[in-house]
């Protein structure tokens, strides 16, 4: 990889984790994992039981099976995965399960894309508990 798609990769990273902030109100900041660089099997954020992998790339319309797949390999222990993707002159998406906004929706192989307000929505809605354990965690010095 590239430096300069590394400082890409990096700045799109903490672009999400500041959405996340501002868009959750939060009072935590959502802090990049550094060592996700070194070590495969971790996301580039993880918010509450939230695994997020982000990926910005020039040009596409989809994400690339391997992303999503590298993803699912670092939820190992209940997390949720979240990839979150964005092409050039194309909004931010989030793809993850459809089993975690219905229950009803088991099938593992069953995935839903969202937009990005639809996500935090989402969050806001059913995953309460993860943003207050995520400003629990963040407040503790």
């Amino acid at each position: 990889m590239s430096i300069n798609s590394r400082n890409k990769g990096a700045s799109f990273e903490r672009k999400i984790a500041n959405l996340l902030v501002s868009d959750l109100s939060l009072q935590a900041p959502v802090k990049r994992i550094l060592e996700q660089t070194r070590t495969k099997q971790l996301p580039d954020l993880i918010f509450g039981s939230w695994f997020i992998e982000c990926k910005f790339y020039k040009s596409g319309s989809e994400p690339l099976t391997g992303w999503w797949e590298q993803l699912l390999r670092s939820c190992n222990n209940g997390q949720i995965p979240a990839l979150v993707y964005k092409f050039n002159r194309r909004p931010i998406k989030v793809r993850t399960k459809a089993k975690y906004l219905n229950p009803d929706l088991s099938d593992e192989g069953v995935v839903v894309d969202l937009g990005w307000n639809d996500f935090t929505y989402v969050l806001k809605t059913l995953y309460q508990d993860d943003i207050d354990k995520h400003e629990r965690n963040g407040t503790i010095k």
